[in-house]
């Protein structure tokens, strides 16, 4: 199994306002453009993405499945699939002080196999670190900020 995890902190962006925007599946194109080499709309919250990695371009499914709240915490799960790539990916939401601070870790769990494994040292591990840092930026710019509270 391969792990790829990173995250980001939004300021003035409540947990709960970020989870109910995640939980669109519509709204996740918007973090995906720009931040892979290719991205093909297959319906609402399902894609094709494609990233060069060494030697050619690989595809990534990327299909919204569901919303959990059942933990007391909130995560947004996207089943991944592909050559190299069927697994499981989160968005995981922690509030951060002040409360108007939500942490988002995104953690990508996937079977590459050997031969992907051999791929991902070479050179696509740090491709597919990018383009998951970009889709988290993208979530950033999306968000409205949240109103104080009063």
């Amino acid at each position: 199994m391969a792990v790829i995890t990173t995250d980001i902190l939004l300021e003035g962006v409540r947990r709960d306002d970020v989870f109910a925007w995640l939980c669109v599946p519509a709204n996740h194109k918007l973090l995906l453009e720009g931040a892979f080499d290719d991205l093909r709309e297959d319906g609402p919250g399902a894609y094709t993405l494609s990233v060069q990695g060494p030697g050619r371009s690989r595809t990534l499914g990327y299909r919204f499945d569901q919303p959990d709240d059942s933990h007391g915490g909130r995560r947004v799960y996207v089943q991944t699939a592909g050559k190299r790539f069927a697994g499981k990916l989160s968005y995981s939401l922690r509030t951060m002080k002040p409360s108007t601070n939500t942490l988002v870790t995104l953690h990508l769990d996937f079977d590459p196999g050997p031969l992907g494994l051999l791929v991902l040292r070479l050179g696509l591990e740090p491709k597919l670190r990018g383009s998951f840092a970009r889709c988290l930026e993208a979530l950033a710019r999306a968000v409205p900020r949240s109103a104080p509270a009063s």
